[in-house]
Formats: C-alpha cells, structure tokens, sequence
C-alpha cells in the first residue's frame, strides 16, 4: 500500500511539473509575440493615456484609446523595419525578415490612427500626428550626410520621452477643457519617468546601437554617470510630488504616483547592475504602467 501511494504521489507530481512547463513555455512564448510585434507597447501607451484621463477626473474614451494604441504600434513597427541592424544584436528574436509584414502593419496603425482623427475633430489629428512624423524622421535615413534624429546624442530618450508624455497629457485633455497647469504637470510626470525607462533601455542596447551608430546618452556617458543621471532625473520627480502636494493636486491619486516614483528608483538600482536581463526589462519596465494605471483607475479615481 505504501509503495503504491508513494508511486501515486510521483506520477501526481510529474503531471504538475509538465503542466507548468506548458504553462510557463506558453507564457514566455505569449510574452515573446506580445513584445516583438509591438503589442505590448501599444498597450503601455494607452495605458499612459489611461492615466491622464484618470488625473484630470475625466470619463476615460475608448475611442481616444483605440488611437493612442494604434499611433504607436504605427512608430514601432516602424522602427522594426528601420532598425534591423541594432535589432539583430539588442533583440536577435525579433525576425528582421519580416519587414515587409511590420511596414504593412505600420501603414495600417497610422492609417487607422489618421482616420480616427479625422472623424474626433483636427485638433486629434494634429496631436496623433506628432508621434507620427517624429517617429518617421527618427527612425527614417533621408541622406548619407544627414543624420537620423535618433544618431544624435541624447534625441532618441528625449523624442521618445515627449512623444509618450504628449500623448498621456493632451489627448485626455481634448475630452473637456483641462487647466494648462495640470496639463504641464501630467506631460512632466510621464516625461521624467519615461526618461528613466528609455535611458535604461539604452544601457541594455548600448552594444547594438554601437554597431548602428546610434549615440545615446550611456553611449557618451559612460555606466557609472548614467546611473547618476537616472538618479537625478528620477529624483526630479520628488520634486513634483511636493510641488503638487503644496498646490493640493493629485492629492487622491498621490499614493499611486508615489509608487511610480520609487518604481523608477528600483529599476534603476536593479537593471544598471543587471544588464544582461533584457527579457526581464521589457516585462517590468515597459510594463510599469500597468500596476500605476490599475491603481489610480481602482482606488483613487
């Protein structure tokens, strides 16, 4: 009876182990479509804008969603095309045969985008077409003697930065008339905190940005300043938190913004000593709006 309890408690355990190596083989593999295709990022970017709704107390709009994913899936795709070089060496699993299936759906995201905007009115058009014309001219060689936006130090953090923080602080502000100040303080919030996150990313990729002649600021600074830099700018946004504290803005939702802040302080301090976890990086960084978007829409709306 023994024995065969024993062989039964096996074979139970040898079935859960082969389930959560499905499980986790399908997740990671889940993961890997979501990230490579530029999903997961056109989720984070509504996200963003998801957040700004919530800061301004204004009833979330789909529609404005639904363009804010599709602008950015546009730019990503795009850069899937354009980047193939740094690509092969940053993220050798992105399939850099593909491009002529990230160009289509690059085409179809800003066609979809721009008809969005021109059936919610020309201002959307002129805010969604921002990202739009930044991302070409980012990613896109126009001459042999003229750089791409991103080969210039320090643009491809900033441009990418504002154009997230242009997003997150203006579309929702369409919706209805949102004071200027509120405004600059929410495109400041995302601003720094995106910041944070390219310039990490840039640390990640500084091999393949190397290779294609793409200085970011690691590139010029070197590790150790990096860090500092990422310290200050985070540290920036202490710095807002007592400003709009003293104003008794975003007072509801400063738990959340809170979080946010010491989040950037912990990818910080973990990804500038692990650099070789790019995996990893996309989930927590990348996803870092997810738990700051669920908090403020949960608990402090």
């Amino acid at each position: 009876m023994t024995y065969l309890r024993v062989s039964y408690l096996e074979a139970q355990n040898l079935t859960l182990q082969k389930c959560f190596e499905k499980v986790h083989t399908f997740s990671s593999q889940f993961f890997s479509f979501l990230t490579s295709s530029c999903l997961f990022l056109a989720l984070n970017s509504a996200l963003v804008v998801t957040i700004g709704f919530v800061l301004y107390n204004t009833e979330i709009s789909l529609v404005i969603l639904t363009a804010a994913f599709s602008v950015t899936l546009s730019v990503y795709t795009l850069n899937r095309v354009t980047d193939k070089t740094e690509d092969s060496i940053n993220r050798p699993e992105v399939g850099v045969n593909y491009s002529k299936y990230y160009l289509l759906v690059s085409l179809a995201g800003f066609a979809f985008s721009l008809g969005i905007g021109l059936i919610e009115g020309i201002s959307l058009v002129f805010v969604l077409a921002f990202p739009l014309l930044g991302g070409f001219f980012y990613s896109v060689r126009f001459s042999r003697r003229i750089p791409r936006l991103k080969e210039v130090v320090g643009v491809k953090s900033i441009l990418v930065s504002a154009n997230w923080a242009l997003s997150g602080s203006v579309l929702p502000a369409l919706m209805k008339p949102v004071d200027i100040e509120l405004v600059l303080l929410v495109f400041i919030y995302i601003f720094f905190s995106l910041l944070v996150n390219t310039v990490i990313f840039d640390v990640l990729d500084l091999n393949g940005d190397k290779v294609g002649g793409v200085k970011t600021i690691p590139f010029v600074l070197g590790s150790r300043r990096t860090k500092l830099f990422l310290i200050l700018v985070n540290s920036c946004l202490v710095g807002w938190l007592i400003y709009s504290a003293s104003r008794s803005l975003f007072l509801s939702c400063m738990p959340a913004l809170v979080f946010g802040v010491l989040y950037g302080y912990l990818m910080i301090g973990y990804f500038m000593a692990n650099r070789f976890k790019r995996k990893l990086a996309e989930l927590l960084i990348d996803g870092e709006w997810i738990p700051l978007a669920a908090i403020l829409s949960v608990f402090f709306r």
